[in-house]
């Protein structure tokens, strides 16, 4: 005697479909799945965040001391040199008899630049950049100008206090 079920080829309900117990059944294949797909978002993850680090810097907000640089007696055509929060800077005095400090960072590789007083310009001896006595880049391959600082004199006394914006 056959089967009816298998001559007219329909089948009861409930046969050959999984339940739902099977479903969340956690198999070889599904497990092995499921630990790639993580290792490799950790993997892209890993990858991106210094991306995104450097399309978006973290902004810190810096604390400027007032600092007594020199004297107004003591500035030369060539200058005073001096550090400001541990960069290489220097106060100059201009054609018009005003004083300004700048720190000596190249803008394009970091190297030092010079103050040359004769030419009333300061240059970079790594790749010929040169600066006007305002800090503008004014030759070479630097982008920027020097990073200029709020000068103050109070009596003979200078003072440097941040950077200028």
């Amino acid at each position: 005697m056959t089967d009816n079920n298998q001559t007219t080829g329909m089948s009861q309900p409930g046969m050959n479909q999984p339940d739902k117990a099977s479903a969340y059944e956690i198999t070889r294949r599904r497990f092995l799945t499921l630990v790639f797909g993580l290792a490799s978002a950790l993997g892209l993850g890993a990858f991106a965040a210094p991306l995104v680090r450097y399309a978006y810097p973290v902004l810190k907000g810096e604390v400027y001391e007032k600092v007594k640089v020199t004297t107004t007696a003591d500035v030369t055509a060539d200058g005073i040199r001096f550090d400001y929060q541990d960069v290489p800077s220097m106060v100059i005095q201009k054609k018009d008899k005003s004083y300004a400090a700048f720190s000596l960072v190249c803008t394009h590789l970091g190297c030092i630049v010079k103050w040359v007083a004769k030419d009333n310009e300061f240059e970079c001896p790594c790749h010929g950049g040169k600066f006007d006595e305002n800090g503008k880049n004014i030759a070479g391959p630097p982008p920027k100008p020097l990073t200029q600082y709020n000068l103050t004199v109070q009596g003979t006394d200078i003072y440097v206090e941040g950077i200028k914006s």
